[in-house]
């Protein structure tokens, strides 16, 4: 099996696994979390068409950019290793977690946990991901170490095995 279709498979199990999760975007609504693989998408310009281009040139109007992705998981292929020939390849992901969070109580980090919670269950009771990739222990999670208020980070490294591609020799 491929890394790539590791991170897939996984992006997709984490829309099931968070698709009733809501949280707020930096317009205010209520969203459902974002899911990218590997990067995050370049903000296009929206239409500018409705704005008159003088005013745009003489600073009376601000360009308008497409929403921030928040809130967001980010599901980055980190490294792999095989040990030998007769190994399972082991694959590291990192998911990287991004929230808005305007409340003053300051609790955004609360979100983060219990998404990290949301995750680890679903591994902690069906290791197996389709049938084809089995977690690997240990599972870190982390959260952010600065003030980033109303911007929330933390993240969760989570390893599988892929089952090992044989040796085909005729000759041997």
């Amino acid at each position: 099996m491929v890394a790539a279709f590791l991170q897939s498979e996984l992006a997709d199990e984490l829309k099931k696994i968070l698709s009733d999760f809501r949280l707020k975007n930096p317009q205010g609504e209520r969203v459902s979390i974002n899911i990218f693989e590997q990067l995050l998408p370049m903000p296009e310009p929206l239409d500018q068409g409705e704005i008159a281009l003088e005013l745009l040139e003489n600073g009376l109007a601000e360009e308008q950019t497409a929403p921030d992705p928040y809130p967001y998981i980010l599901v980055r292929i980190a490294d792999g290793e095989i040990e030998d020939e007769n190994s399972a390849q082991k694959v590291n992901l990192a998911l990287l977690i991004g929230i808005y969070e305007p409340d003053y109580d300051k609790q955004g980090h609360k979100d983060i946990l219990n998404i990290i919670a949301k995750i680890y269950e679903r591994f902690a009771k069906f290791p197996v991901l389709n049938g084809r990739y089995t977690i690997q222990y240990p599972i870190l999670w982390t959260l952010q170490d600065e003030e980033s208020y109303p911007f929330y980070f933390g993240g969760v490294n989570l390893a599988f095995e892929i089952a090992a591609v044989r040796r085909e020799d005729p000759y041997s």
